[in-house]
């Protein structure tokens, strides 16, 4: 006996999690089912040609499933929606995928589509994350840059580096294929930040406003430094010639008695090599950055002098 095609129907959703193409179910239901079930409310349209049953929205991954099968095959997700599936962003707005540039792929105001030269022939241009496909970080960070509100976009893309190691060599790969993207100068300025080491705001605050002063001999980022006990430790800002580094402290960080601890042991290991820490505060740098970088020329000469003395 033929089942009865609502039953049909519910078990090609509850096979794809509650989700089904219009191809999918045409497959086994007649057309004239499918548009009455449609027109009475029992499937409701995610996405164009994807719908999921009444009482069983699509939300969180779900909804972004539906956008991947809505799109179809090689597709991807980019743009904020691939940051927001790292945990980079809150998720926001419109569902934003990439396909192909020999794909003609129509979207909706909830679903916008790009086309990339090369999409498809890039066996680098896709990750998976939770199980979802998504564009490489780089083109991700690189892609949403115009679409995100000024004063995040660069914290953001630090907070990528500083969690993920990207390495700037991605990142400018990433801008050279898109020239002409909104905001090319500040995030060709940030993506240089990250060549210097820079992985969080305060630092690169640091960076503009003090340490890339003509005042200052040049310094180096993030400078790697094997220590006695065994463990590699990167400094802020550091100058070789003097051992003299510079270490920036975030309110949301070292205001702990136990961080205070860590800071104190970390300085003492450094000190016992021979290096002199200071440290400066996100508001010292903000509020006072000609006085930040009086008191570290200052002992810049001074440990420059004792160094050649000693030698």
């Amino acid at each position: 006996m033929q089942k009865p095609w609502s039953d049909v129907v519910s078990s090609i959703l509850a096979s794809q999690d509650g989700l089904a193409t219009r191809q999918d179910l045409l497959r086994h239901v007649p057309r004239t089912v499918v548009d009455g079930m449609v027109e009475r409310g029992q499937l409701l349209r995610v996405f164009p040609h994807v719908y999921t049953a009444r009482g069983n929205p699509a939300a969180g991954d779900r909804r972004l499933r539906a956008a991947l099968l809505s799109v179809g095959p090689h597709a991807a997700l980019s743009h904020r929606t691939a940051l927001a599936v790292r945990g980079l962003v809150e998720h926001a707005g419109a569902v934003h995928v990439v396909v192909d540039h020999r794909r003609r792929q129509a979207g909706s105001h909830d679903l916008q589509v790009h086309r990339r030269q090369g999409f498809a022939d890039d066996p680098d241009a896709v990750e998976t994350v939770r199980g979802l496909r998504v564009t490489a970080l780089a083109d991700s960070l690189v892609d949403a840059w115009p679409g995100l509100p000024r004063p995040v976009r660069r914290p953001v893309l630090l907070d990528a580096v500083r969690r993920t190691a990207l390495a700037p060599e991605c990142l400018g790969a990433a801008a050279r294929r898109r020239p002409n993207i909104g905001g090319h100068r500040a995030l060709a300025r940030t993506i240089a930040l990250v060549g210097d080491g820079v992985t969080s705001e305060l630092e690169a605050l640091g960076v503009e406003q003090v340490f890339r002063h003509r005042s200052l001999p040049r310094s180096r980022g993030q400078l790697p430094v094997l220590c006695s006990d065994g463990v590699t430790r990167r400094l802020d800002r550091a100058w070789q010639e003097a051992m003299l580094a510079v270490e920036l402290d975030g309110a949301a960080f070292h205001t702990s008695p136990e961080d205070r601890q860590r800071d104190l042991h970390r300085d003492a290991v450094l000190a016992s090599m021979g290096w002199l820490v200071l440290r400066f505060t996100y508001a010292e740098v903000l509020r006072d950055p000609e006085g930040v970088r009086a008191k570290v020329l200052a002992v810049y000469r001074i440990r420059v002098a004792q160094l050649r003395t000693a030698a």
